[in-house]
């Protein structure tokens, strides 16, 4: 394996072992529960508490971590 193809590699190990993100974000009709690189809402909710208790669960189902989003597009610190 020359060089250049090991960089790849590891470069494609690297990304697979990434661990995707569950948003918390804002939507015209409330609140959005969105996954790292989609561009369509999984679920939309009316409140932000209901959006950040299904994105737990999916994150906890899926192995993946919840980032959630203000209002003001600022994202919140971890509980």
């Amino acid at each position: 394996m020359t060089e250049e193809e090991t960089t790849i590699t590891q470069t494609e190990d690297k990304k697979s072992t990434r661990t995707k993100k569950q948003y918390v974000l804002p939507h015209e009709r409330g609140w959005q529960v969105k996954l790292e690189g989609s561009s369509k809402a999984t679920k939309v909710f009316k409140t932000k508490a209901e959006a950040e208790e299904y994105a737990k669960q999916l994150a906890k189902n899926q192995n993946t971590t919840v980032m959630r989003q203000k209002k003001d597009g600022t994202f919140q610190k971890k509980k």
